[in-house]
């Protein structure tokens, strides 16, 4: 278990990067930003996180493991398809919202080509799979249909869609009744198709 210091220290570091991260940034803030705004020493910091790439990924994970478990909780609990579709949605607000919070570090070249985008991206899909495969009522197999509306449905918040449809961190996200609307429709298509068909 570690200890009550180590802990305060990480979270300290953690919140110095939340805040180099919340104005916009073309790229990750060096370990000597981090060591400055955590007011913790050079040595601390970096027993923490060696990098600023290191850094990143347990931030980002951190936000994403929270938003992804309440969502398999939900999904869990739901007892109808009409719960599991209030489920999706809900899912793909938070992670349109957490998304756009995050827009700045997110589409930094070290972020985007990490493999925490990758897992996220990964999670992402998964959840929005496994509430179609319930809506449908399918089990676990994974017809073209389903996959298809699977990638549809899951880019509609991925950080990389947010930056080109021209959104920022710090604008409003006019968009996302819309576009969640849209893939809404999509899942409540391809779920009718599914069950019809099988």
């Amino acid at each position: 278990m570690p200890r009550s210091d180590a802990v305060q220290n990480r979270q300290q570091i953690m919140e110095a990067f939340h805040k180099a991260t919340r104005r916009k940034v073309t790229r990750l803030p060096t370990m000597s930003e981090i060591v400055k705004l955590s007011g913790l020493g050079r040595g601390t910091v970096y027993r923490h996180f060696p990098d600023p790439g290191t850094l990143a990924f347990s931030f980002m994970s951190t936000g994403y493991e929270a938003l992804f478990a309440q969502t398999r909780e939900s999904l869990q609990k739901a007892g109808t398809v009409m719960e599991t579709r209030d489920a999706l949605e809900d899912h793909l607000y938070r992670y349109r919202a957490y998304n756009k919070e995050n827009l700045n570090l997110l589409t930094a070249p070290e972020v985007v080509t990490s493999s925490g985008c990758d897992l996220a991206q990964t999670s992402q899909r998964q959840c929005v799979r496994r509430a179609l495969r319930d809506m449908a009522g399918i089990g676990k197999t994974s017809p073209e249909p389903l996959e298809t509306a699977t990638d549809l449905i899951a880019r509609c918040g991925d950080p990389l869609h947010l930056s080109s449809v021209g959104l920022s961190q710090d604008g409003e996200d006019h968009l996302a009744n819309s576009a969640i609307k849209l893939a809404m429709e999509i899942a409540d298509h391809v779920t009718l198709q599914l069950r019809r068909t099988t």
